[in-house]
């Protein structure tokens, strides 16, 4: 009876543990990378928040992280997802 009742608790916490949702985005990595190869000035003119920033794919299976700006232009970073490193950035 005592490991009925084990088992029945074990597979409910893993029936709970794999339905439960991770909230956090994949693509925040590739943000976070090109948010920090912003300098000072590029960042304060950025709208809206950057964590929000429109990721998408590039050539050469690279990505492209796009920041609206105040002025209504944009800032595009590509971002190579093998290093983590920042290719170059388009202003």
């Amino acid at each position: 009876m005592k490991y009925s009742l084990f088992f029945t608790l074990f597979l409910a916490t893993l029936l709970l543990a794999c339905t439960v949702e991770s909230q956090e985005d994949p693509l925040d990595i590739y943000r976070n990378v090109a948010y920090s190869a912003l300098n000072t000035t590029q960042k304060s003119s950025l709208l809206g928040d950057w964590k929000k920033a429109e990721v998408g794919a590039w050539t050469d299976g690279n990505y492209v992280v796009t920041f609206p700006l105040k002025d209504g232009s944009v800032i595009r970073v590509i971002v190579d997802p093998d290093t983590g490193r920042v290719i170059e950035i388009l202003t």
